[in-house]
């Protein structure tokens, strides 16, 4: 014996289907839901999926610029601490290799900037995650490097000064500049910097260090070569502070750049060879001095002349953001 339907509303043996079509009809007019191939969907009504929480983090200095992010700038060395996991993008720029003491022939190339590493989309969970500066060279040395989030951006090497292997100028994140050799100069870090520039035979002019952006120039008869350019944070970001970087030549705050070969001296050039956009320090051009790189830029020192020795690389820097 088969069940017989009490519901004549809906079960009725005439139009059978249309009224059972009917009943689900219904049923979705109160399940938004519900689409019409059948598949489940989220409410409009606010059932759609939230979106990541944001990472909620302490340390180094921050600034919060209205921008849909928030920054943390480091300029020394400290702990970044994640209460709440995300991601991040960041930055890591080591310390600037340093110029040259002076030489009693021969002009000292640039030194090269920091190594330049650019991050995107890096998941943080909820720890503290140790920062690691890196110096600025001071002269006849590399710079340091700067440690995070399981990455290290090597220090800039030194530039060249006199002749033979020396000439050469050292690698580091970018290459220091040659001295008196016209063919070779110190290599860069691939993926983070370039090399350097070269020096002329005779040794009066020194090559640029290399930048992020860049490899140092080579010198020319108006003077030592300017310094590889660097790189602008986050493709141009303009959020970043102007306390932090340099101009460059786009938009944005640019960061580790390259040292300005030295000139011997006047007779040499007329002109002091300039740093590169991001921090790097001129070259010095007979007495006069070289410009000391920036410091939180990582760039390179300024090459020496007679009688000027050059100048110290710029220390590094961490920047860290994510939206708020």
């Amino acid at each position: 014996m088969g069940i017989r339907s009490t519901n004549k509303k809906y079960f009725s043996k005439t139009n059978t289907g249309a009224r059972t079509r009917n009943f689900f009809a219904r049923f979705r007019s109160t399940n938004a839901g519900t689409g019409s191939d059948g598949t489940v969907s989220p409410s409009p009504g606010g059932g759609s999926p939230s979106p990541s929480p944001s990472v909620s983090a302490t340390g180094g200095t921050t600034s919060t610029p209205g921008n849909g992010y928030k920054y943390h700038f480091f300029t020394s060395s400290g702990s970044f601490v994640v209460s709440s996991a995300g991601n991040i993008d960041f930055i890591l720029v080591g310390g600037g290799g340093g110029g040259r003491t002076v030489d009693p022939v021969y002009a000292g190339g640039g030194g090269g900037a920091g190594g330049y590493i650019e991050t995107t989309g890096h998941p943080v969970p909820a720890t503290t995650y140790p920062v690691t500066i890196g110096s600025g060279g001071a002269l006849n040395s590399n710079g340091g490097n700067t440690i995070a989030f399981g990455s290290s951006a090597v220090g800039g090497g030194h530039g060249g000064k006199g002749s033979g292997p020396d000439a050469i100028g050292n690698p580091g994140g970018s290459g220091g500049g040659a001295s008196s050799n016209s063919s070779d100069s110190g290599d860069g870090v691939s993926g983070q910097g370039n090399r350097g520039g070269y020096g002329s035979p005779g040794g009066g002019r020194g090559g640029g260090g290399g930048g992020a952006g860049a490899v140092g120039s080579t010198e020319s008869p108006t003077g030592g070569g300017p310094g590889g350019v660097g790189k602008a944070a986050f493709s141009g970001d303009t959020g970043i502070p102007a306390t932090y970087g340099t101009p460059g030549p786009s938009a944005g705050r640019w960061f580790a750049g390259g040292g300005g070969g030295g000139t011997w001296r006047t007779d040499y050039g007329p002109t002091a060879a300039s740093g590169g956009a991001g921090g790097g320090g001129n070259g010095a051009l007979g007495p006069t001095t070289a410009t000391a790189a920036t410091d939180g830029t990582g760039g390179g020192g300024g090459g020496s002349s007679q009688p000027r020795s050059g100048s110290a690389g710029g220390d590094g820097i961490v920047i860290v953001r994510y939206s708020v």
